[in-house]
């Protein structure tokens, strides 16, 4: 401007505005997380007693135990501060309690919701037979099949809690924050569900 290098000046305010352009279609993921983060802070009557979700851990984990030894594939998702209700759209609402009977029954290989993922709420069985999207990562071991895939990739999208039981092995996943924590015992996937779960 001080030269009245009017060209220069143009195309220098032309690359600013691509180049945030850019950013945001680059970091388009997080910040997508960022702001559903944010928008979840608004969202009331999300805190289940500690009571509930202390026995909802129980059940599931019971659950998780015996599905483990009998291979018995099951994603499980427990809700946090980012609401989940498009996802539930996607399956079967339940609204029941959390039982350890429940939910081999909802992931007996027969049954019509066993291929889909469970979302406990606030302590409860909210819904079933729902659809996750799929991790867009590519460094994954190939071991993981599509279950630990949606598990990751809802945990990359939300704050969820996922639990994974492999129909292969039997081996007990967690995933958080798009981590996966593999080969979980049953004492160690309470210990660390208490620790996400239990203000």
């Amino acid at each position: 401007e001080v030269f009245r290098l009017t060209m220069i000046n143009n195309l220098l305010r032309k690359a600013v505005e691509l180049g945030l352009i850019a950013l945001l279609i680059l970091f388009q993921p997080e910040l997508r997380r960022i702001l559903e983060r944010m928008g979840s802070s608004f969202h009331s009557g999300k805190a289940a007693s500690s009571t509930a979700m202390d026995m909802a851990i129980a059940q599931t984990v019971l659950a998780c135990s015996d599905m483990s030894a009998s291979r018995t594939g099951a994603l499980i998702i427990f809700e946090r501060n980012v609401n989940l209700n498009n996802i539930m759209s996607t399956g079967t609402i339940i609204n029941s309690d959390t039982t350890a009977e429940l939910i081999k029954n909802i992931f007996y290989n027969k049954a019509p919701l066993h291929d889909g993922a469970m979302i406990v709420r606030n302590g409860r069985i909210a819904a079933a037979g729902c659809v996750l999207p799929l991790t867009p990562s590519t460094n994954l071991s190939k071991e993981l099949g599509m279950r630990h895939r949606a598990g990751i990739g809802l945990s990359e999208q939300s704050d969820a809690v996922v639990i994974i039981v492999s129909e292969e092995t039997g081996a007990i996943s967690l995933a958080i924050d798009g981590m996966l924590k593999r080969h979980l015992s049953a004492p160690m996937l309470d210990k660390l569900l208490h620790g996400e779960l239990i203000l």
